[in-house]
């Protein structure tokens, strides 16, 4: 292949799809640091003319000119997609689209859409794979909170930027709402909403912000604070994600019925988890959980077929629950 054609290639892939842009400057300083230099009017010279194969827009009234693909554009730039790979696409969709409000999904719909052709081309069973495949979330699926695309386009900005944003905000507990400079640390979808793990300017701790909760956004292009140590695995894995209770791990001791709590062998609560079986019937569990309010949800919700051993003030406090739930339902009127 020639150089001139492997520029062209390297270019279009540098080239962003509307709404944003990529100048002449960027262009030539991008390719002169894969060592392929070329001056910017040969640039322009070769988008002009790469433009009337590819769906290019220029903004003319730019200095230097601004350079874009269109928003729908399917850029058939190879590899093409294989099979395995729409696959992916069209599995991606079916569980991206709960999650994302549509503005975010759109800046995949081509690739979406390219996939799709794909497969309907493909002849064989797998061909059919994406009507054999469903995405069902668990819980009581209810409807997602709608979020701000501006928000979300703003938050994953600065979080792949690594710099600050403002956010107008709106907490359960705030009388109204406020405007807040977010130093962002990381982004957990936890169905059915979008949680922002960062901190507040001005406030202390790693705080977690629902993002629908969020009506205004803006990039602030300020290197943000990382508080020192911070990883957010080890963030979630504190239980952090689950209301924490205290930092203090409890060591759940839990005897459980047979075939109905099997998932617990094959999906265990902790990595240190033992399991022993005790008859036909039942097995016991013994393993180190994080202290925190979905525990609480998940051990009164299995509590007809799951006896919890240890530890005793756990116990005490599930039953205690049980009996006001059970209180309540006896209740006249």
């Amino acid at each position: 292949m020639s150089e001139t054609a492997v520029r062209y290639l390297t270019m279009l892939r540098m080239v962003p799809r509307f709404p944003k842009s990529i100048t002449t400057t960027e262009l030539a300083e991008r390719l002169n640091e894969r060592e392929m230099p070329v001056t910017k009017r040969s640039i322009q010279r070769d988008l002009e003319k790469l433009s009337t194969y590819f769906p290019l827009l220029v903004d003319a009234d730019a200095r230097p000119y601004r350079w874009s693909f269109e928003r729908e554009a399917t850029l058939n730039i190879i590899p093409a997609l294989d099979l395995p790979a729409a696959l992916t696409f069209e599995l991606a969709r079916a569980y991206l689209r709960p999650m994302l409000p549509p503005r975010a999904l759109s800046h995949l719909q081509p690739h979406f859409d390219e996939a799709h052709r794909a497969l309907l081309r493909e002849k064989s069973p797998l061909g059919k794979w994406p009507n054999r495949v469903r995405v069902i979330n668990r819980g009581l699926g209810g409807q997602r909170p709608d979020i701000d695309a501006d928000v979300l386009e703003t938050v994953t900005e600065a979080l792949l930027r690594e710099f600050q944003c403002k956010l107008t905000y709106q907490a359960r507990n705030w009388p109204k709402p406020e405007e807040i400079l977010v130093h962002p640390l990381g982004l957990i979808f936890r169905d059915p909403n979008v949680y922002l793990i960062g901190t507040i300017e001005g406030r202390e701790g790693v705080r977690q912000l629902v993002l629908h909760r969020a009506s205004g956004g803006e990039l602030v292009e300020q290197p943000l604070e990382r508080p020192e140590g911070f990883d957010l695995d080890l963030y979630i894995s504190s239980g952090a994600m689950g209301i924490l209770h205290s930092r203090e791990p409890i060591f759940l001791h839990l005897r459980c019925d047979k075939p109905v709590l099997n998932h617990l062998i094959e999906s265990p609560l902790g990595f240190d988890q033992v399991t022993t079986d005790i008859n036909e019937n039942v097995f016991e569990i013994t393993v180190t959980v994080g202290d925190t309010q979905d525990l609480r949800w998940w051990l009164a919700a299995q509590a007809v077929h799951c006896d919890i051993l240890e530890p005793a003030w756990l116990r005490q406090e599930i039953t205690s629950t049980l009996e006001k739930g059970l209180a309540r339902t006896q209740k006249d009127g």
